[in-house]
């Protein structure tokens, strides 16, 4: 006659209890395999809002960089996740590696600390213009003009290494390039410092055309912007195809195509 086990409720309860909490825990493991693999892909993408060049307002992610950028991760098989910040937030979150990429930083030799510059540029040269009320655009004709000026500038960015250094030039850092504009409407400020091709296209998109107009004095120079990889990323073992794909839209003609759907000189 074979022996008949008894559980006690006590002991009953536990093991249905060890049980249940044991399919949890592979649940919870399981969801956290899946969800890793799915993020595997997945940039951190920190990024300001800079039009045309990054905009996230009133639609989708687009711009010039936008734009370049996702062609680029596409072809590389990676997704794009972004965090729009302010400019030196931007670069704290790549310092930290909160944030694996940016697009459009411009080299400077301090950066290499935090950041790995991603080859080839997808911008070699930059030119910087002065934008003043049009009745007052001829002011500004040679460098000793601008010490007698208020000049608004984004806050954080840097513009040209001439310009940076010299303190005798009263600079007013604004959070976006269309306050800017608006404060030049109003003579809060005498003038605007701002790359060439983004004030064409702020000036057209606030209505400023006849209102403002550029300085003979620029401000050229070979600056090349890059998309950079924190050094911190989880993404390093895919610089390389990353290297490829932007190598590729600068070969093929995309990076110039994009360019020429937002950017137009005047």
């Amino acid at each position: 006659m074979k022996e008949r086990i008894t559980i006690h409720r006590p002991y009953r309860f536990l093991l249905i209890s060890l049980l249940i909490a044991g399919i949890l825990l592979l649940i919870c493991v399981l969801s956290t395999k899946v969800r890793g693999a799915e993020e595997g892909n997945i940039a951190i993408v920190a990024s300001t809002e800079s039009p045309p060049y990054r905009m996230f307002k009133d639609g989708p992610p687009r711009g010039v960089f936008i734009d370049i950028l996702e062609a680029v991760l596409q072809q590389a098989n990676l997704k794009p996740r972004y965090q729009v910040l302010p400019f030196k937030r931007c670069l704290v979150d790549l310092k930290t590696g909160k944030a694996d990429l940016f697009i459009g930083l411009f080299y400077r030799p301090e950066r290499e600390a935090y950041v790995i510059y991603l080859k080839p540029t997808i911008a070699p040269s930059v030119t910087k213009v002065f934008y003043l009320n049009k009745d007052r655009a001829q002011h500004i004709q040679k460098w000793e003009d601008l010490y007698r000026l208020k000049i608004g500038i984004r806050d954080g960015y840097k513009h040209h290494p001439d310009f940076d250094a010299d303190q005798r030039i009263k600079k007013i850092g604004v959070t976006t390039e269309e306050q800017s504009f608006h404060m030049l409407a109003l003579k809060r400020i005498d003038a605007v410092l701002i790359t060439e091709e983004t004030g064409v296209y702020i000036i057209d998109k606030l209505g400023y055309e006849k209102q403002f107009a550029p300085a003979p004095l620029r401000l050229e120079r070979d600056n090349p912007a890059y998309i950079v990889m924190s050094r911190k990323s989880r993404l390093k073992p895919h610089i390389a195809a990353l290297e490829t794909a932007i190598a590729d839209i600068v070969t093929n003609g995309t990076l110039e195509s994009i360019r020429q759907q937002y950017l137009r000189h005047k």
